[in-house]
């Protein structure tokens, strides 16, 4: 008080009234400030949260405590928004991925999204159910005919990435070390939700890459 009557009196000129400064008037109020804390949570609490919630979640079907690799896996994140054509203002939430598991050549992913509405919860992928014929009935001759079946969900995802440019998820799953074998997706992210828009599978294990679309949506 006693500065800011100093620097009144020195620059204007003006008398100050001690009546009316106090330094409860200067001073932030502690209720106050910790109302706003309460309100604007850290980041680091979210995240934390969203944590605890895939751990609880998925206890019984991931195995990170110990896992080949875990150390390298880091939680990722990314700010996704979007706008439905009723609105005038964007929704907004954050993707979250968190490792699941690892095997010699495949990694198991979890991805969540966390938005206001309706807090942390895990994304189910559309994957297609197919069955495939070889001749002979022997795995290792020629495909003979891969058909689509029906339409299912996978909770997890194997060697997956998400591509913020394309707002995609992507992944590729091995049937074997070498590769020539595997099935491989693509999820675009659309109005809060991931959709299905390729899904290619190679069930030959001939030493090539030579997958077939079975899913395609422009």
């Amino acid at each position: 008080v006693r500065n800011v009557e100093s620097a009144l009196s020195a620059g204007l000129g003006v008398q100050v009234d001690r009546r009316v400064i106090s330094v409860a008037q200067v001073r932030p109020d502690p209720e106050e400030a910790g109302a706003v804390a309460a309100a604007a949570p850290s980041a680091a609490a979210d995240d934390a949260a969203v944590r605890a919630h895939f751990e609880s979640a998925f206890a019984d079907r991931c195995f990170w405590d110990g896992a080949t690799y875990v150390e390298d896996r880091e939680d990722q994140k990314w700010p996704l928004s979007w706008r439905y054509d009723y609105s005038d203002t964007d929704e907004t939430a954050t993707l979250y991925q968190f490792f699941c598991g690892a095997g010699a050549y495949n990694v198991q992913s979890v991805f969540y999204l966390d938005d206001p509405h309706d807090g942390p919860t895990p994304i189910p992928f559309a994957v297609p159910a197919f069955d495939v014929r070889y001749q002979d009935d022997d795995y290792e001759g020629p495909v003979e005919s891969i058909t689509v079946t029906g339409f299912t969900t996978d909770m997890t995802v194997t060697n997956a990435y998400f591509d913020p440019q394309d707002q995609t998820v992507n992944s590729n799953a091995r049937w074997r070390g070498l590769g020539d074998a595997s099935s491989s997706g693509r999820w675009l992210f659309s109005m809060g939700q991931f959709v299905l828009k390729t899904y290619d599978v190679d069930a030959s294990y001939d030493g090539e890459i030579n997958p077939e679309r079975l899913v395609e949506y422009d």
